[in-house]
């Protein structure tokens, strides 16, 4: 077990320095604290929680003194407590990192800090006092009498985020873009998006949400509608996307080429951050445009695709060239690629395989009997002209996924009947969106919970109908999930000329061959490291190819890890340590945002409620149901934001690879 010399978290201090019985918070991993980068030593650690000393050469001034250098720079300074105080503090705890503690007056800085701790209007102010405030009062003596430290004697990594930001897959500054559009500048609000993907429009479409679930305004009334302040800076912005990535664009001479299979969000993303840091990037895609899935699979209602193509473009403004009707495994190999001088691959294929109820005897070429993807892609092409498509009378569909409801909408604009959604667990574990469910009770389909599909019904080749049975679910404390067990005697027909299956997808694997040398998980996906890193040198993947079936927020998250990865090992030869994964991974696997107080103690102001395109309109087109915000909406629902940000910082007793701040500091 790592050991703890001493520390305070969550208002509590423990003193090992003298005992030969050590505790340690309850609850916290402290493990995950013993080693930053492999071989490096954690000398301290301090948060909004408190402050872990695990070195007794550690100097504990001189851990509070770089976490509150990181605070006074990223203050915002709209208010006086935070932007006077993150400076006085500083300023204090550097003269005692010089050996001049003697001359500071420190019952004024404890005064500063309760001001701050008290007064603040956001997280750096309201949080960062804890740990200082803390060390005061537990073990003054550690600051008051503190040995002078040299300023580059041991590394320092400090990560400002929030809630939302470690719920976010792609780690975007979610507090930062709302700040612009509470400034009328939705612009900058995109470029801060713009940094970490280029599909903004579309994410602030389709976005699952998961900063949502994280926000901390849900604890005093509702949480703050990022995703459509997300959409709302992109609609907002204009022509402005084009001049950002012209300025980003560095430039490489000689630049190594990669090829990029798939263009999907993975491999848009991937290509993106490659192209942006200067190299010659290819993209192989076996359709007929961009986009993977979220082109093909997301309907229009919910996703334009004259947005997507527009944001898909921005490959080739930034040079990048799109090889079209260009299928891996049939008409090249990862072999032909390296041959052809490519110097590195990212394989983003999507998972383009859908999936059938897998019944006894089941029949699945009976007409009106459809897999969601196969049926998902009928519906784009039926919608974009190029291939009719009708439905008549009702249509079953069973699955309880975001693939599911956009299968179930789909049909109830093209048929003429009831649709119906089978799924077999409760409303409350459907892994849909909620809002996806809602929308689509909204538009007339019937729903049928704890319900399992037992036999497929047809008549001279054409579906007829689909058995089903109620099923309970029998839990035992502490269980997430339960098990679900048939009733008997629940049987019964849902009659319908059309069944869809929305049940899962999976990948295509016969577009890998073994001359490839890729190896596939126990799940039939590509085997990757957490580098992203394919057992093949030089060959990375990411996406629904390396994960199965995800999220477009997840696939462009690791599009970004992918493009860092390949850099790597394209300027280095191999994939280093990333300090930002790292303390990701500290926060995560010691739930170091778990909230202690909930209490927010501020004016509740409720959530924007989004306009929509009404039920009847939305009748038999595909027209687009959710309505961007106006100005001032937008602006009123950035003003929830509590902009509750927190900051981690690590003291090593060795140099952290990777680590800018340490070589500008050794510059200075």
């Amino acid at each position: 077990m790592t050991p703890l010399i001493f520390g305070a978290w969550d208002g509590v201090f423990y003193d090992n320095r003298s005992t030969f019985s050590p505790s340690a918070p309850e609850g916290l991993d402290i493990n995950q604290f013993s080693q930053f980068n492999p071989g490096n030593p954690v000398m301290s650690f301090v948060c909004d929680r408190g402050f872990l000393v695990l070195d007794r050469r550690a100097s504990l001034v001189f851990s509070l003194w770089r976490y509150y250098e990181r605070a006074a720079r990223e203050t915002c300074g709209k208010c006086t407590p935070c932007r006077i105080g993150t400076q006085i503090i500083a300023e204090a705890l550097e003269s005692a990192v010089k050996g001049q503690a003697a001359t500071v007056d420190w019952d004024f800085v404890v005064k500063v800090a309760e001001q701050m701790k008290e007064t603040s209007l956001c997280g750096i102010g309201l949080t960062t006092p804890v740990a200082l405030l803390a060390a005061l009062k537990f073990c003054p003596d550690e600051i008051k009498k503190a040995q002078p430290v040299a300023r580059d004697v041991y590394d320092y990594y400090s990560l400002l985020t929030a809630p939302c930001i470690e719920a976010c897959p792609a780690h975007v500054d979610v507090p930062r873009y709302i700040d612009y559009i509470k400034a009328g500048e939705p612009e900058l609000s995109a470029a801060v998006l713009l940094r970490h993907y280029p599909l903004v429009g579309s994410c602030g479409r389709v976005c699952v949400r998961y900063c949502e679930k994280a926000c901390r305004r849900q604890f005093l009334d509702d949480a703050v509608d990022i995703k459509n302040l997300k959409r709302y800076a992109a609609d907002a912005t204009g022509p402005m996307e084009s001049l950002f990535h012209r300025a980003l664009r560095e430039k490489k001479p000689l630049a190594p080429k990669v090829a990029v299979i798939g263009a999907g969000p993975a491999g848009i993303n991937c290509a993106y951050h490659l192209l942006l840091q200067g190299y010659e990037v290819d993209i192989f895609e076996a359709n007929r445009h961009a986009g993977g899935m979220a082109q093909v699979g997301i309907p229009q209602y919910r996703l334009p695709k004259g947005l997507l193509e527009s944001e898909t473009d921005v490959i080739e403004e930034l040079g990048g060239r799109y090889h079209y009707r260009q299928r891996l495994g049939y008409d090249f190999s990862l072999n032909d690629l390296f041959a052809r001088g490519y110097n590195a691959i990212f394989i983003g294929v999507g998972c383009s395989k859908g999936m059938y109820l897998g019944l006894e005897n089941e029949n699945t070429e009976l007409e009106g009997y459809y897999n969601g993807i196969d049926f998902l892609h009928r519906v784009e092409r039926s919608v974009s002209g190029s291939k009719p498509f009708k439905l008549t009378g009702d249509v079953v569909v069973v699955g309880g996924g975001n693939v599911a409801m956009d299968c179930a909408r789909s049909a109830a604009r093209l048929t003429n009947g009831t649709v119906h959604v089978v799924y077999r667990r409760t409303e409350e574990a459907m892994p849909a969106d909620h809002e996806e469910v809602l929308a689509a009770k909204a538009e007339g389909i019937q729903f049928h919970f704890l319900s399992v599909q037992k036999e497929i019904l047809d008549e001279d080749g054409h579906v007829t109908g689909l058995k089903i049975a109620r099923m309970r679910e029998e839990r035992k404390e502490g269980e997430r999930r339960g098990r679900l067990i048939e009733i008997e005697g629940t049987e019964s027909v849902l009659s319908c000329t059309n069944l869809i299956a929305a049940i899962g997808q999976r990948l295509d694997q016969e577009v890998l061959c073994d001359d490839d040398g890729i190896m596939f998980d126990r799940r039939g996906n590509i085997q990757v490291s957490d580098a992203l890193a394919t057992t093949r040198l030089g060959v990375f993947a990411g996406g629904d190819s390396a994960t199965g079936p995800t999220t477009l927020i997840d696939g462009m998250a690791q599009g970004q890890i992918a493009a860092q990865s390949i850099n790597e090992y394209l300027t280095r030869g191999s994939v280093g340590f990333v300090p930002r994964r790292r303390m990701g991974e500290m926060i995560k696997k010691c739930d170091l945002m778990k909230e202690t107080d909930p209490t927010i103690d501020l004016c509740k102001a409720q959530r924007h409620q989004l306009k929509t395109l009404s039920i009847e309109d939305r009748r038999g087109n595909f027209e687009e149901v959710d309505l961007s915000m106006s100005t001032k909406d937008a602006i009123d629902e950035a003003n929830r934001c509590m902009r509750c940000y927190r900051i981690y910082g690590v003291v090593t007793q060795l140099p952290i690879p990777g680590n800018v701040a340490h070589i500008q500091n050794q510059a200075v």
